[in-house]
This record gives structure tokens, C-alpha cells and sequence, in this order.
């Protein structure tokens, strides 16, 4: 999960960014705009990374469900004490799911927003003029 401190700092880099990118200023948007690609492959493999493990999670949470319900026939205080663990695990793999699913929703904002400020700044800021 994103903490909420790391989404205010992203939301003040685009902030300044956006800034910058009024006032035409290459010094600062020119290193935001080069490290750009960089920074979205390593949010795209930690992304990556988080849905592999909720699915590995998932599976192994799939086959102890399957072994439960092929082990025995009659509902034991055992087995519906085990049912409520996989219950929780589920949940808890549905929250990761969440989380990560709005840490995507987060992250294609922020590239739509930092591609249009690419734009404008292209288009609106002519090379050789740098205005602070």
C-alpha cells in the first residue's frame, strides 16, 4: 500500500513540475522530463512484481481451499476453523488487490498528467528561452 505521505510528495513534484513548466523553465522540467522513463519502468516492475505475488497467493490459497473441501466430507470444528483462516486470507489478498489496482489508477493520472505537461511544454516553451 502507497503510504500517504509518499502520494503527497508525488503530488508536489507535479506541482512543481507544473510550475516549471509555466514559467518555461528547462532547468528543472528538462531532468523530470529525461528521468521520466526511467521512473515508469520501475514503477511498471514493482507493479509487476506486487501482481505476481498476489497471484501466487491466490493459487496456494485455491489448492489449501481445494484440499480442504476434498479431505473430509463431514464439517468438523477443525475444518470450519480452517475455512474462516482461508476467509481472512482471502480478504487480506482482496485488500492487497485494492490497493494495488489504485496504486495503478494513481500512476496512469500522474503519466497523463506529466505527458501533458510534456506537451505543453514542448509547444508553448521554444528552445533557447528560459524564463525563471
Amino acid at each position: 500500500m502507497m503510504p500517504l505521505l509518499v502520494l503527497a510528495a508525488v503530488s508536489a513534484d507535479l506541482d512543481a513540475l507544473d510550475q516549471a513548466v509555466t514559467r518555461c523553465d528547462r532547468v528543472t522540467a528538462n531532468p523530470a522530463f529525461a528521468s521520466e522513463a526511467a521512473r515508469r519502468s520501475s514503477a511498471l516492475l514493482a507493479t509487476y512484481k506486487e501482481q505476481e505475488a498476489i497471484v501466487n497467493a491466490r493459487l496456494a490459497l485455491n489448492d489449501q481451499r481445494r484440499a480442504l473441501r476434498e479431505s473430509a466430507s463431514a464439517k468438523t470444528a477443525e475444518q470450519k476453523q480452517a475455512e474462516r483462516q482461508l476467509d481472512l486470507q482471502q480478504a487480506a489478498l482482496d485488500d492487497r488487490q485494492k490497493a494495488l489496482n489504485d496504486q495503478r489508477m494513481l500512476e496512469a493520472i500522474r503519466q497523463d498528467a506529466t505527458d501533458t505537461m510534456r506537451r505543453y511544454f514542448l509547444s508553448n516553451c521554444p528552445a533557447g528561452r528560459s524564463d525563471k
